[in-house]
């Protein structure tokens, strides 16, 4: 910013201007005449208030008052009316309505008394005026048992009666009227001087805001004078001031322009009259704005100007003429008394720059993307220490941002057992050594799982010193992917023995049960032929059947017939696994399978498996409106219940304090999934990984055949085309998951 120097004292410098002086003026005249303004209406509300006061206290009182003689004069001529034989049911109607009336004026008037004084007198006249009434009442009532052409009689007794208790009553109400008018004088007298004190205020606020008014306009007038006589010296410091400005603009190498407020060019710079094509008289005293052929141009930069006069400060932008490109910057010039009074235009040709530094930044952009969007994992470590990752990184270890990561030590993601090599192998190929820099390891994640992944080493000089990059992929679903290849394989390897097996093996099987079912039948004491040919050999067939029992043979063949169907049975398994289902399959709801195969398990209880399905507690969490999924609904209801129930019987076998399954179904993708968990004990890597195989069983002997979950893979995978997958950890539980695609049209439920 600019400022125009010239000999001016210091005491004009501290001057305000002519137009904070008027405005100083008219606020103290603003002032003054607002106080006489508060004072007069302050005034008068206090002297309205006072005479509210005093007319509404003394109407109210002396009209309660009135009211209240005139009902009870009223009473006294009904009861003169009953003594001379008028009406008695009419006027005594009358006269509690007239007792009623006076009540009330008594309220009112109490609420109307404000002082001590008045509220005792008001007592004792209602209390005089209620012995009245009362006795009143009282001797008009013993009337009208008279009959009425001998009521005359007791007027007598009538007037020594009541006249008393009415003189008093009558003293009683003069006393209210005579104390109101002298309360009523004495606040006349208080109203009288309130107005005096009021009007000797306001004429004195009145003339003290005229003094000061005058007194202020002298001052600023004469002020007034002396800020003209020093603005005139002012004009000839600034015109000396423009004479160095001049110099000083002719010695800058960019375009300059000195403009006045309104845009007319004051100077130019040698620069700027070559850059415009025309000569210094040809610029000076034109309008700046009228230079630029773009209407949008001169509109945005007469804007700037006048942003730059309005605040005060130093305006800087850009923008683009003719295909090149300005940094345009304009300055506020002031004068002694703080005002913008010129702007100084300073112009500079920044296109090779901006062209430059663009193709730099697209550069860099594009590098950052590569980086950022890699589906590989790239960390950049200073030291061991990261200090770069980028979002595949971060995903592979775990985290949800790259911050998480950085400052941390490499060895700290690396699981202890490789730990030690693996930063050897890294500081040997920073340092330039011959060692492998590609490297299988097994990486930590942030929740301290480990898993499998891949890693490539460079090193790069950055700033003079040595950093690491590193490659990383996660290995997990390529080493899963090829456990899956190798069960897949085994598993149609062993199909294929299974078949063979089981076809060679039923007939024998089929003989040997239809044998022992013979036996038994030759032996019945029930059928005739066998009685028959018992007698002709003189033999007893019931003590035959007595021996067989004694000597337990009965039992051993039951026995060998129980194993004949359970070999039977597995032969049938055996089938089932090794060949491919013909049954038709038909959309169905999950969650329905679901619930079946539950209800099925939950009647599942044998005292020798030492387990109930009933005492364990179930989770379900189905998606809402999860699809309807095309599958042959009683292979997938068996390959459910084979799930519940081993981990219903490795739960129990743990003696797990709190058994529970978790149960989910939910759409991922265009597969259908559920998911089986438990907390029993789970199970070790070897034993997971041989889960599905045939006759593999954790089982005591003679507790299962080990086909359960083989034949569910042989469902699963063959049959409905899906994935069938365990994960396990011992002592946490194991978890099955099931993946059918959704590769039919789907309908909602």
């Amino acid at each position: 910013m600019f400022s125009y120097v010239g000999p001016m004292t210091d005491y004009k410098a501290r001057e305000m201007t002519i137009k904070v002086k008027m405005i100083l003026l008219a606020l103290v005249i603003t002032i003054c005449v607002s106080a006489m303004a508060v004072t007069a209406t302050v005034s008068v509300k206090r002297l309205s208030e006072e005479f509210q006061f005093l007319r509404t206290h003394e109407i109210t009182t002396q009209l309660s008052v009135l009211k209240a003689g005139s009902d009870m004069n009223y009473l006294s001529r009904l009861s003169r009316d009953i003594m001379l034989g008028g009406d008695y049911e009419r006027d005594m109607k009358a006269v509690n309505d007239i007792i009623i009336k006076v009540t009330n004026n008594f309220v009112i008037l109490d609420k109307a008394a404000e002082k001590k004084e008045i509220k005792q007198l008001i007592a004792v006249a209602n209390s005089d005026v209620q012995d009245w009434l009362t006795t009143t009442k009282k001797v008009m009532k013993a009337l009208g048992a008279i009959p009425a052409e001998s009521r005359y009689k007791a007027y007598a007794e009538y007037e020594r009666i009541i006249t008393p208790k009415a003189m008093k009553t009558r003293e009683s109400f003069a006393r209210i009227l005579k104390y109101t008018e002298s309360d009523f004088e004495s606040g006349v007298e208080t109203f009288e001087g309130t107005i005096a004190k009021s009007a000797t205020m306001f004429i004195i606020i009145s003339l003290a805001a005229i003094v000061l008014i005058i007194l202020t306009f002298i001052v600023i007038l004469r002020t007034i004078l002396v800020e003209i006589k020093n603005r005139h010296f002012a004009e000839e410091a600034l015109y000396a001031s423009e004479k160095t400005a001049r110099a000083l603009l002719d010695g800058i190498d960019n375009s300059a322009y000195l403009i006045n407020l309104n845009g007319i060019i004051l100077a130019v710079n040698a620069n700027a009259v070559k850059r415009a094509g025309k000569s210094t008289d040809e610029l000076v005293g034109t309008s700046l704005w009228t230079h630029y052929s773009q209407p949008d141009i001169s509109h945005n930069r007469r804007q700037k100007a006048a942003q730059a006069a309005a605040t005060g400060e130093a305006v800087r932008f850009e923008d683009e003429r003719n295909g090149r490109i300005f940094d345009q910057t304009y300055y506020p010039a002031f004068n002694e008394a703080g005002e913008v009074v010129r702007i100084a235009v300073l112009a500079i040709d920044v296109t090779e720059q901006r062209k430059a530094l663009k193709e730099l930044e697209e550069s860099e952009k594009r590098f950052r993307t590569l980086i950022e969007d890699s589906p590989i994992g790239i960390a950049m470590s200073r030291d061991l220490h990261y200090y770069y990752v980028n979002q595949a990184y971060t995903k592979i270890f775990g985290f949800n941002e790259p911050a998480e990561l950085i400052g941390m030590h490499i060895g700290d993601r690396i699981a202890p057992k490789f730990r030690s090599e693996i930063i050897a192998l890294v500081l040997r190929c920073i340092e330039g050594e011959k060692a492998p820099c590609s490297y299988e390891t097994v990486g930590i994640r942030s929740d301290g799982s480990a898993f499998p992944f891949y890693v490539d080493i460079t090193r790069l000089i950055v700033d003079g010193g040595l950093i690491s990059v590193s490659f990383a992929r996660d290995l997990t679903e390529r080493r899963q992917a090829r456990e899956l290849t190798v069960q897949a394989e085994k598993m149609a390897m062993v199909g294929g023995l299974a078949a063979g097996m089981a076809h060679e093996i039923n007939n024998p099987i089929g003989i040997i049960i239809q044998n022992l079912q013979n036996i038994e039948l030759r032996l019945s004491v029930d059928s005739s032929n066998n009685l028959e040919v018992a007698e002709e050999l003189g033999i007893s067939l019931p003590l035959v059947r007595a021996y067989l029992e004694k000597r337990s043979i009965l039992k051993l063949l039951t026995k060998m017939h129980s194993a004949g169907e359970r070999a039977a049975k597995i032969v049938s398994n055996l089938l089932v696994f090794s060949r491919k289902s013909d049954a038709e399959h038909s959309f169905v709801s999950l969650p329905d399978i679901i619930e079946r195969a539950e209800e099925l398990v939950a009647n599942d209880y044998d005292l020798k498996k030492k387990y109930d399905f009933r005492h364990i507690h179930i989770i379900r969490d189905f998606a809402i409106n999860l699809p309807l999924v095309s599958v042959n609904a009683t292979e997938l209801e068996q390959v459910i219940i084979n799930i519940l129930k081993n981990a219903a019987q490795a739960m129990a076998e743990d003696r797990s304090i709190e058994p529970q399954i978790n149960i989910s179904a939910y759409r991922e993708d265009t597969l259908a999934v559920i998911k089986v968990s438990d907390n029993g004990p789970g199970m070790d890597e070897a034993t997971r990984k041989r889960i599905f195989e045939p006759f593999f069983s954790t089982k005591e002997v003679g507790s299962g055949t080990g086909l359960g979950l083989s034949v569910s893979y042989t469902i699963i995978t063959q049959n409905h085309k899906g994935l069938f997958t365990v994960d396990s950890i011992p002592g946490e539980g194991a978890c099955f998951t099931i993946k059918v695609p959704l590769d039919q049209p789907v309908v909602s439920l």
